[in-house]
């Protein structure tokens, strides 16, 4: 069961363990109500951590999910290459040159990569107010 697990999660439920129990094990040897809010608030920090990880792990076949290898990654990879070549070429005197991203490229760059990010914050918001 352990491995059926780890396969469908990638051992996220591990990470998130052992810093859950030590967190409930505050809150129970809290002496103040101080103590115990704070453990509360830790507790809650770790679970919706936990949540969001395990939920993201188990939608690997989601549209936003290959946009964002797709189109996010490679066009962020293009704008650290300007960004690199605009450093690395005053310092070594070379006249590197990144070439610009053709123009119906970057105008489906700018509609889909927002459509990615508002896609993302709309499936957790559902996902949240399912719960």
């Amino acid at each position: 069961m352990t491995w059926l697990t780890n396969l469908l999660v990638g051992g996220l439920v591990e990470k998130f363990t052992a810093p859950l129990l030590a967190a409930y094990q505050a809150k129970l040897a809290a002496e103040t109500d101080g103590d115990r809010l704070a453990a509360d608030e830790t507790i809650k920090r770790l679970e919706a951590a936990r949540d969001i990880a395990i939920t993201e792990t188990a939608d690997r076949w989601s549209a936003t999910r290959f946009g964002r290898w797709l189109i996010v990654v490679p066009f962020g990879l293009w704008w650290a290459a300007i960004y690199l070549v605009q450093i690395v070429n005053p310092w070594f005197g070379l006249n590197l040159v990144i070439v610009d991203v053709p123009k119906h490229i970057n105008d489906m760059a700018l509609i889909l990569i927002p459509a990615i990010v508002i896609g993302d914050a709309g499936a957790l918001l559902a996902r949240r107010i399912r719960r």
